[in-house]
């Protein structure tokens, strides 16, 4: 399997793939540069018009970034009774972004881990989408009332297909405060004595290719509180 462990696929305004680092070249090669069927692996599998959007966002970026689409397909609510075909039929898996838990809680639903097994194509993780990709996932608390809330789960049992787990959205999150804490500087530093957390902005990826793996771009370790230059 290869898999692309991104922060952000897009670029911030949401209108096109996110070249930085390589990563179109990449995928290019790693598809021969031919016609592929891509499945896109919804975060809130509920939410049935946000997407149809997100599918529409997907299509047209691949499209103008000369990628050849056989076929796109969005997994959600409404399809995920025939996710083992799906994921059987398709040459790049999408795991979208949006929020963990609820992300997370899907995959279960649909044996996600287990569908995956045999899965030896390519495998791309935006956001939600890459940190679920960890053996235990860091849910980092996003939502207000989430990180003051004694009953939500931090760490959760993830797809098992790598062990880092990233924090993304650097660039973004390092100011954004939940119940009042700092995600990053606050909540995230105090969950990381006994873990290590790899943060990343928009534009860097773990590149996987059947288990050799290669950081592209900038990434901060976060551990016993201390951030540290990885790269």
């Amino acid at each position: 399997m290869i898999i692309y462990l991104t922060s952000n696929l897009f670029t911030p305004d949401l209108t096109a793939l996110n070249p930085e680092n390589g990563l179109l070249d990449s995928l290019r090669q790693d598809t021969k540069n031919e016609a592929s069927n891509y499945l896109i692996i919804a975060a809130d599998p509920d939410n049935s018009e946000m997407n149809d959007q997100m599918l529409d966002l997907t299509k047209n970026s691949f499209l103008e970034k000369d990628f050849a689409i056989k076929e796109m397909v969005f997994m959600d609510r409404r399809n995920c009774q025939d996710a083992e075909s799906l994921i059987d039929k398709a040459d790049i898996i999408i795991l979208f972004g949006g929020h963990v838990p609820t992300q997370n809680k899907f995959f279960h639903e649909i044996k996600l881990k287990d569908l995956l097994a045999d899965y030896n194509k390519v495998l791309m993780g935006i956001s939600a989408g890459s940190m679920n990709m960890a053996e235990e996932v860091y849910a980092l608390p996003e939502e207000q009332g989430e990180a003051i809330d004694p009953d939500y789960n931090r760490f959760l049992s993830g797809l098992g297909l790598v062990e880092e787990r990233v924090i993304p959205h650097s660039q973004i999150l390092k100011d954004v405060e939940v119940d009042g804490m700092k995600m990053i500087d606050e909540i995230a530093k105090g969950d990381s004595f006994g873990n290590k957390f790899y943060v990343i902005p928009d534009g860097t990826y773990l590149y996987v290719n059947h288990g050799k793996k290669e950081w592209r771009g900038k990434v901060v370790l976060l551990a016993e509180g201390n951030f540290s230059d990885f790269n």
